[in-house]
């Protein structure tokens, strides 16, 4: 028992070093905006931000483009995540990679696109006057519904991925059951699928609310004025050295009103789901003996009239052009702003037009050729160098601290996960204000920092989700033929653990690559990154410039994308042939 114990605290120092990372680059910048909101004349700044009409306004407009944004995010997403929870083979995996690309490409460039696609000279005008449906270009940019749209197109991957775990657990063959007790396919849906998926709403609907409220790329790029939300405000404080303190009694004004929001949508979740939980089922009455019934009458033929119109024919020649009709749709929005940066990079004219007039490499070379472009992606692959391996160090020391059954494990791993609840303009202000008193900022030792606590838990969800599905006797057998702890581990399990760290870094190193709102706000002018970069030449020169870098960002993405997914397949395959070439006991 003491030898067992011993080995069970030794396993909990491995998280030792997990804690302190969070209790430093984590909660500590958190803390740090408390005494800039609430010192000196604290209630002047909230009385500015709560009781002036300007703010009250922006403070409106954020909250209702966010609860905008969810909702259709919902609506358009949860077909999606119902089509990718049935599907097996090929159409599982271009139906992953549908979600995935978007999911994994910088909001940036995806934001980017957009311009490209809305613009005057875009490609939505370009089409209506070639079609003769307009005589003008229409104002599609700078305004709420444009806003709207590309936080619905960041938004659907995050909503997806919510939703498929829960739809996953449920059984199709429930609305084959309530076809046969005659309710029609809508009613079967929000009769049966709908209240089963209501764990999976829930946590959807938090995730792309709190990504949207703390969103400020796509409002700065495609609104205006009245489009202005609180964190687009509490990066122009910050990047113009203005009023910390006010930026500090912003966020914590932007942290209020989430949670406020969220423990609402929460309740209202909870509402909706407490038939799931039954607290106590109500006492069976005892009943009289019930009379035997009569069943002549089912023995009774019954004419039923025919039909004037034929509308279950209708109706299931319309459900079948209803998936791919909506597959169509939704692969089309989803790739679109993706794909239509491609021939703008390579257009020959100085500004965004759709199409290109003519085809040149002249952006592409003036990049190669720029020192201020190679200098800030060579500083993205060393901040992401440095951030894949200390996250995939941390996450390995998390999940062979945390083991397979540990008593806290739960409450261990929502501090771990934690950095994936805060609103990342709200960690990027806190790590501002932090790194600020002690010289981080403006370095790349303070991104790699932001990188590794913003990156670390996602890299921990697919390490961990691989150690599960490790064999524990095996660790158990070479225990009992005399392996080490230290054996062990690099002898059984870090092999068998790599497939899954392979990916952890590749993904690593592509979210550090691509990340782009702790970069925005900790770096500036010794450090610049790619993003970084990128954020200031599609602000003051909307030109293919930014395209070519949007694409070559694209490509690097696709790149790794198809690269785990050759790791993933390749392991398959290969546990598929050790399978075959195992035996058959005699």
């Amino acid at each position: 028992m003491k030898g067992s114990g011993f080995i069970d605290w030794g396993r909990r120092s491995l998280l030792a070093p997990v804690f302190l990372l969070l209790l430093f680059a984590f909660a500590l910048p958190l803390l740090a905006i408390v005494p800039w909101a609430f010192g000196g004349d604290a209630v002047g700044r909230f009385l500015r931000i709560f009781q002036g009409p300007v703010y009250l306004t922006v403070i409106w407009t954020t909250v209702r483009i966010s609860l905008e944004a969810t909702a259709i995010t919902l609506i358009v997403s949860f077909p999606l995540a119902w089509l990718l929870s049935r599907a097996t083979g090929v159409k599982a995996l271009l139906l992953g990679l549908l979600v995935l690309v978007p999911f994994l490409t910088s909001v940036l460039v995806r934001t980017f696109a957009w311009l490209a696609i809305l613009g005057q000279r875009g490609l939505v005008n370009a089409a209506l006057l070639r079609l003769g449906l307009i005589s003008q270009p229409l104002p599609l940019l700078f305004n709420e519904w444009a806003v709207v749209f590309a936080l619905v197109h960041a938004s659907i991957p995050m909503m997806v991925f919510a939703l498929v775990t829960v739809l996953r657990r449920i059984d199709g063959r429930i609305l084959l059951a309530a076809h046969t007790l005659g309710a029609n396919r809508v009613r079967a849906w929000f009769g049966m699928v709908v209240p089963l998926a209501i764990r999976g709403i829930q946590s959807g609907v938090i995730i792309v609310f709190l990504f949207t409220m703390a969103s400020f790329i796509a409002p700065a790029f495609l609104g205006n004025q009245r489009q202005q939300m609180l964190a687009q405000m509490i990066q122009a404080q910050i990047e113009t050295g203005g009023d910390w303190p006010f930026a500090a009694a912003l966020g914590i004004t932007l942290s209020a009103i989430a949670t406020i929001i969220v423990v609402a949508l929460s309740t209202v979740g909870r509402y909706f789901s407490r038939w799931q939980n039954p607290r106590s089922l109500p006492a069976i009455v005892p009943q009289q003996r019930a009379q035997r019934p009569d069943t002549a009458v089912l023995r009774q033929p019954i004419a039923l009239p025919r039909p004037r119109l034929q509308i279950p024919a209708l109706w299931r020649f319309g459900s079948r052009l209803a998936e791919p009709v909506y597959l169509t749709v939704i692969s089309i929005f989803i790739l679109l702003p993706l794909v239509v940066l491609f021939p703008v990079s390579f257009s020959s004219a100085d500004v965004l037009i759709f199409p290109p007039p003519g085809y040149s490499l002249r952006w592409f070379e003036k990049i190669l050729g720029s020192p201020e472009w190679v200098s800030a992606a060579l500083t993205s692959l060393r901040i992401g160098a440095a951030t894949c391996v200390l996250s995939l160090a941390i996450a390995i020391l998390a999940v062979l601290g945390f083991g397979r059954h540990s008593r806290f494990q739960g409450v261990g791993e929502a501090i771990v996960l934690s950095p994936l609840s805060v609103p990342a303009v709200v960690f990027a202000l806190g790590a501002y204000l932090a790194f600020a008193r002690v010289g981080l900022v403006d370095t790349e030792a303070g991104l790699i920092l932001a990188h590794t606590v913003l990156i670390f838990p996602v890299v921990y969800l697919v390490a961990s989700a691989t150690y599960s599905s490790i064999d524990p006797w095996l660790s158990l057998a070479a225990a009992s033929l005399g392996a080490n702890s230290w054996r062990i581990f690099r002898t059984i399990v870090f092999p068998l653990l790599l497939p899954g760290l392979a990916v952890g870094a590749l993904l690593a190193m592509l979210l550090s690559f691509d990340e782009s709102v702790a970069s925005i706000f900790l770096s500036d002018l010794s450090v610049k990154t790619l993003p970084r970069k990128l954020w200031e030449g599609i602000r003051f020169n909307t030109s293919p410039e930014s395209a070519a870098v949007s694409a070559i960002l694209l490509g690097v993405t696709c790149v790794v994308v198809i690269a785990g997914m050759a790791v993933v397949l390749g392991r398959r395959r290969s546990a598929l042939l050790s399978l075959r070439r195992v035996p058959e006991p005699t």
